[in-house]
């Protein structure tokens, strides 16, 4: 079981470092206007594969935890388990709602930055970007994530 659990822990550390990593800088590079870090932002995450990255360490930490809930004899319906997956829910809806237009505003970045899209453009896009809500919205998630893994409040 300590073994599940600590791949469990560290699946998901990395998960959140390279997802909340990955959408700091984007928000960043949105609020800021930078359409050249935004598109190289977007060329190095598409390169480097590190979407896939971190949803095979979510994938990974999913595992660890239910193989931790198993063998530790947890209680698969107890509260905090089920405050949990609802957070997990609400974390995979957020960063759908979230991703779809940062790639999209990448995408154009990256166009912008190739001449097939007016620079202009692109920053109006960005100034009309929720990116930053999305942001802090995964921030507050994270943390109600980690404290119900270690408070345990239900």
């Amino acid at each position: 079981m300590l073994e599940f659990k600590a791949l469990h822990i560290l699946s998901m550390v990395a998960m959140v470092t390279v997802f909340s990593g990955g959408e700091f800088f984007y928000t960043f590079a949105v609020l800021q206007r930078d359409v050249h870090a935004l598109a190289w932002l977007h060329s190095l995450a598409r390169r480097t594969g590190l979407p896939f990255l971190g949803l095979g360490f979510l994938v990974s930490g999913i595992v660890f935890g239910l193989l931790t809930a198993l063998t530790g004899g947890f209680d698969f319906f107890a509260g905090w388990l089920i405050a949990a997956y609802v957070l997990v829910v609400a974390f995979l809806v957020n960063s759908t709602l979230s991703g779809r237009p940062l790639v999209r505003l990448g995408e154009m970045a990256v166009q912008a930055e190739a001449g097939q899209r007016p620079v202009d453009e692109v920053v109006r896009e960005m100034a009309t970007s929720r990116a930053s809500l999305f942001f802090l919205i995964n921030l507050a998630i994270f943390a109600a994530i980690i404290l119900d893994m270690v408070l345990k409040p239900f």
